[in-house]
């Protein structure tokens, strides 16, 4: 079991997720483990230390964040019971997104170049 707590903030945009790693890294003595793209324009920024750091430093990136509109939500894990399986469980996630991206684009493409086929039997 992980002694270590977790802070989270989520927000949107990059830029306000950049200002929330800057100000918790600042703030506490907390490791920023990850910036994580939810969906959209949602991002989620996770940082780990103890209890009381973890609490400061998403204390302090909600102050920062907060006069831009972006905070969406915030939370403290004291002793998540598998850290490691959050993170694990984050990059299955980002993989089955990646892949879906990827799909998608070659779907788009392959509709594209169905267009240009047809387009081009209508000129002749």
């Amino acid at each position: 079991m992980s002694q270590l707590a977790q802070g989270f903030i989520e927000v949107t945009g990059y830029v306000a997720a950049i200002e929330a790693a800057d100000t918790m890294a600042k703030a506490a003595d907390v490791a920023v483990n990850r910036v994580h793209k939810v969906d959209g324009p949602r991002v989620c920024v996770i940082c780990e230390g103890d209890v009381a750091a973890c609490q400061a430093a998403v204390n302090a990136a909600v102050e920062a964040c907060a006069p831009q509109g972006s905070v969406i939500s915030s939370n403290v894990i004291p002793r998540p019971s598998e850290g490691e399986e959050l993170h694990r469980h984050l990059e299955t996630i980002n993989a089955t997104k990646a892949a879906k991206k990827k799909a998608r684009l070659q779907a788009e493409a392959t509709r594209r170049e169905a267009l240009k086929k047809s387009s081009k039997k209508n000129e002749k």
